[in-house]
């Protein structure tokens, strides 16, 4: 049977973005039948000269998830900052002109979750930067075994943050988006639902990759401490029940 990482590296395109893109206003239910929603993202241009060339076929090292480059993460990542700053500026702005305990309270929500994306966002930068700087000794930190090729754990980590990076940018710029335009609280929970379930996702990737002794030893930090006070920022009670 395959390892935990390897099941959830088959599994971690379905997975990771029907979680995030399912109804934000409702729970999602615990099934293991995972849709994909499609994507027209466009890419990034691939940095030159830090990973080897793309490859479609299985190799030692790995397939084409071990070939991601750097920047798509970081591209991805600047264009959520940006939105986060475009839906705060809109909030404030609106909390300003309309000083109600409604518009107050959905503006101090806002920052609270742009606050804590924040930390997601820099925890996903510095794995990044990590992965690129201890790109030369992959081979070190093990891999994992699939039926008639094999993967190593640092191409297992890059793949699943790309993979949700992707996911994230899919699903949460459109949010974001909606709420600009509709400034209400149930946009602005849609938001908050779908961030926290990042969180989730960061948190399993952080989990994993730091049980990897080698990883430890090499720097990796899974920023537990960083994930946790994002999940709390992330707990907004009542948001629903404030009513101008």
């Amino acid at each position: 049977m395959a390892s935990r990482p390897a099941r959830r590296y088959i599994k971690f395109t379905h997975y990771a973005a029907s979680r995030l893109s399912a109804n934000p206003l409702t729970p999602i239910p615990e099934t293991d039948e995972m849709q994909s929603p499609d994507s027209d993202i466009e890419e990034t241009p691939p940095m030159p000269n830090i990973y080897a060339p793309p490859s479609s076929k299985p190799t030692e090292h790995g397939i084409a998830g071990d070939t991601h480059p750097r920047n798509t993460t970081e591209a991805r990542n600047a264009a959520i900052r940006e939105s986060l700053k475009l839906l705060t500026a809109t909030f404030k702005s609106s909390a300003e002109a309309n000083t109600t305990r409604h518009s107050l309270r959905l503006a101090n929500t806002v920052i609270t979750i742009s606050h804590a994306a924040s930390k997601l966002l820099a925890t996903i930068d510095d794995w990044t930067t990590w992965i690129h700087t201890h790109h030369d000794e992959r081979e070190s930190f093990g891999q994992v075994e699939f039926p008639g090729f094999t993967m190593l754990k640092m191409a297992v980590l890059r793949s699943d943050l790309e993979e949700l990076s992707e996911a994230l940018t899919v699903v949460i710029i459109p949010l974001i988006e909606t709420a600009r335009e509709q400034q209400t609280t149930e946009s602005v929970d849609a938001v908050r639902r779908a961030v926290r379930r990042y969180c989730e996702q960061v948190q399993g990737i952080g989990r994993d990759a730091g049980a990897n002794a080698a990883m430890r030893a090499a720097g990796f930090e899974p920023h537990d401490q960083e994930i946790a006070m994002a999940a709390g920022e992330l707990e907004v009670e009542g948001l629903g029940e404030i009513s101008q």
